[in-house]
């Protein structure tokens, strides 16, 4: 699809992958919906917000809309899907960046409380769906929108050492709800995709990895999934169903699917543009 002048909401655009996809989308030429929670001011354990990333967006001769958005809140995801279609005409392009990514994404099963359970699932699977929802009309209006689901290896069947139950379960959820979407939307010229962006250096990941039993230097640069996000959106989806592809030098697996079939996992994918 055609980046230029494109509008594109981002969540969690305030730091980490989030910021750096917004970024490479203006630089690209798209235009910025941004949103999350921190708008001016940051905490001091966990720099940036939205008025930085906005910043830079601006910088690159791009407008940016700011929405303060709490995805853990239903009622906040209503509001910023209503935010989005009121500026410039509605997103084509809806990256699902935002998740639920604090210490309690690592508890057991003991350790997690039903509240906890349903901030990350309401984060992490029922925001994108909303939005995919609220959006949809301005998404098939575009000419070639698309749905960009951040997602993880944490979502994949298979071993995966990293401790807590229900991160995986939300990103396994939503790599299903991707398929789906995109068994719907692909008549109406809406491409839906995931992207698993890998081992990413955030703070966040500086943050946690020690309590994952992780080893944060090995984690790469956000600069690296936001590059191939905006190179799949720039070069358009055309497949037969959900593949793995493996890319950006090893970097990390991307998801992708164009269709509802079961994904085989480990099979190349190749890219048309």
């Amino acid at each position: 699809m055609e980046l230029s002048d494109s509008v594109a909401l981002v969540t969690g655009a305030s730091r980490g992958v989030g910021q750096a996809i917004a970024v490479e989308l203006a630089r690209r030429g798209a235009h910025l919906i941004l949103a999350a929670r921190s708008v001016d001011e940051s905490t001091a354990t966990m720099p940036g917000t939205l008025a930085e990333t906005a910043a830079l967006v601006r910088g690159l001769g791009r407008e940016a809309h700011v929405v303060r958005a709490d995805l853990t809140d239903t009622a906040s995801v209503e509001a910023l899907a209503s935010a989005a279609l009121a500026w410039r005409g509605g997103p084509n392009v809806l990256v699902n960046n935002a998740a639920f990514l604090g210490r309690a994404a690592y508890h057991s099963l003991d350790e997690t409380s039903l509240k906890s359970w349903t901030r990350q699932l309401t984060a992490n699977l029922t925001a994108p769906f909303l939005l995919a929802k609220r959006l949809a009309p301005a998404l098939r209006a575009g000419d070639g929108g698309a749905i960009v689901n951040i997602t993880s290896g944490a979502g994949l069947i298979g071993q995966y050492e990293v401790p807590g139950i229900t991160y995986g379960t939300t990103k396994a959820a939503l790599n299903r709800l991707t398929t789906l979407l995109a068994r719907e939307l692909r008549a109406d010229g809406v491409s839906v995709f995931a992207v698993d962006p890998g081992y990413t250096r955030t703070v966040l990941v500086d943050q946690t990895a020690a309590a994952a039993g992780l080893d944060a230097s090995a984690a790469h640069d956000p600069a690296v999934p936001a590059g191939v996000v905006a190179d799949l959106l720039q070069a358009g989806i055309e497949v037969s169903t959900g593949r793995v592809f493996r890319a950006v030098e090893g970097k990390g697996p991307l998801l992708v699917a164009d269709s509802g079939e079961p994904m085989p996992g480990g099979v190349e994918m190749e890219l048309r543009p």
